[in-house]
């Protein structure tokens, strides 16, 4: 079986080799999927470069990749959800990426079957940018019909489903993208797009229910300024917030750094009355169900920015570190 390592950290033109490794059997909770497509995620990334090892330290040579989308070859003896022949498409934990490969073995619990009108391609874009904006929106600021939304970066991979999503459950968006893509955002359902390389958002509304982080820096601190009191930051970039250490189970002295880390926005928290969230994505195979079934009502379509063959993995990373891809970047193994 072929599949993607990461020899050390570094620049990953440099440091992602192909290489042949034993293919997996099923432990009897575990489901083997062939492989058909797998999409790119910014953390991949930031894990790739060494952004994330202290909180997650892999040993090298080491699998990499979180989303995919295949058919199961094998299930083990607890397995009875899936059948051999099933297509799926799946999400693997920080534990257990590798979806760069030709095949996986992941808990039967992180799967589900793949939306039906959808390609490999198109459902491996979804699991990671997905889940994240459930966890985010449903699960943590516990959004409701008619509330507003500030997402950041509406046309970037998270950006592009979260405009979606907020939309099928009934929220009014607004978005910031470059003015190149205005009209993208708006087909995507955006109420209220802001051009930032015309415009500046904090010079509007500063009663939005939720701000959705997607880049961090002062984009964090910033969305404090437009948020009501009583509403709800939520970050996949910015600092940690109080429950991320125990999340990623860090030492005392990383959880010190944290602490240092996050201290502006904790203090923005408590002078606004704003909650904050910071967190990392869970594996969820029940909430890519619900996914599956937004995307069949014709709630929510993927968007890909490109294809790769499965062989050009290298020059996918590049495209997708430029930060000018309009949706997902995924490689194919159908391409191949």
């Amino acid at each position: 079986m072929r599949a993607y390592v990461m020899k050390r950290y570094g620049k990953a033109s440099d440091v992602v080799r192909l290489v042949d490794r034993p293919a997996p059997t099923p432990r009897p909770n575990e489901v083997v999927c062939d492989i058909a497509a797998a999409a790119l995620n910014p953390i991949d990334l930031r894990i790739i470069e060494g952004d994330l090892k202290r909180i997650d330290p892999y040993r090298m040579p080491h699998p990499i990749g979180f989303d995919a989308s295949g058919t199961v070859r094998a299930v083990g003896s607890q397995v009875r959800t899936f059948r051999i022949g099933d297509e799926v498409f799946v999400r693997a934990s920080r534990e257990t990426i590798g979806t760069f490969a030709e095949q996986i073995a992941l808990p039967f619990s992180f799967f589900a079957l793949k939306p039906v009108d959808l390609s490999h391609e198109e459902a491996a874009s979804l699991p990671l940018v997905g889940l994240t904006t459930i966890q985010a929106l449903t699960d943590r600021c516990r959004v409701r019909p008619g509330q507003r939304i500030l997402i950041h970066a509406g046309s970037g991979g998270v950006g592009s489903f979260a405009i979606q999503f907020a939309k099928a459950i009934g929220l009014h968006v607004a978005t910031t993208t470059s003015s190149r893509n205005t009209q993208f955002v708006r087909d995507l359902g955006a109420d209220d797009v802001i051009a930032y390389d015309k415009q500046d958002y904090l010079q509007g509304p500063t009663d939005y229910d939720v701000v959705f982080d997607t880049l961090g820096g002062q984009h964090t601190l910033d969305a404090f300024k437009v948020a009501r009191k009583g509403g709800c930051v939520v970050s996949i970039a910015g600092p940690p917030d109080r429950n991320f250490p125990d999340q990623v189970d860090a030492s005392f002295a990383t959880r010190l750094v944290m602490r240092f880390l996050s201290r502006k926005v904790f203090a923005a928290s408590r002078e606004k009355g704003i909650r904050y969230y910071r967190f990392l994505t869970e594996s969820d195979g029940a909430q890519l169900a619900d996914i599956a079934r937004l995307v069949d009502q014709q709630r929510i379509r993927p968007v890909i920015d490109q294809i790769f063959p499965f062989e050009q993995l290298p020059e996918a990373l590049v495209r997708l570190s430029s930060k000018r891809a309009r949706g997902k970047v995924v490689i194919s193994m159908a391409h191949t």
